[in-house]
């Protein structure tokens, strides 16, 4: 009698996105290995709640599966070997409850090109304003300008000092 589970793990946060699928590709090689897998969902890069290794950003993945009463000792003792596995928990899977997935690797590389997209654009308009003689800046009335009490000058300050010295 198979039964359903689900499958949270943690890897490093901080690895390229190329990594990261390879990682998730071995764990899923686990889990097929004793479980059929029924879906995969990556719910991104999220700050861990405390340090692991160092580290302060994992990078979480579900997987629900369904498998007979024995498998998940053995997949957690071969996710305990592995060594880019931060954390997993297995557990029965109750109800139909499904989370909703936040950013995907492909949703990440995808901000990553925009942004080299809007770096390469912008960059031709940084090096015209670097070539152009910076003006003078432009004085403001005095209407415009709060009323603010000019410092005095050093000369003043040592004729007027702030406290009187105390004689005994």
């Amino acid at each position: 009698m198979t039964r359903k589970y689900e499958l949270l793990y943690v890897l490093n946060g901080t690895l390229p996105a190329d990594e990261l699928k390879a990682q998730m590709k071995r764990v899923q090689a686990i889990v097929e290995a004793s479980a059929e897998i029924v879906d995969v969902t990556e719910w991104g890069r999220r700050r861990l709640a405390y340090e692991i290794q160092d580290l302060r950003e994992g990078y979480y993945v579900i997987v629900h599966f369904n498998a007979q009463p024995d498998a998940p000792k053995e997949i957690e003792r071969l996710l305990r070997i592995a060594d880019y596995v931060l954390r997993y928990l297995i557990v029965v899977a109750e109800g139909s409850y499904m989370p909703v997935a936040r950013r995907s690797l492909d949703d990440e590389r995808e901000e990553a090109e925009k942004a080299l997209e809007v770096e390469a654009e912008t960059a031709p308009e940084v090096e015209a304003e670097e070539e152009a003689p910076a003006e003078a800046p432009v004085a403001e009335s005095q209407e415009d300008s709060p009323a603010v009490d000019p410092e005095p000058s050093p000369e003043e300050a040592e004729a007027s000092p702030e406290m009187p010295e105390r004689t005994e």
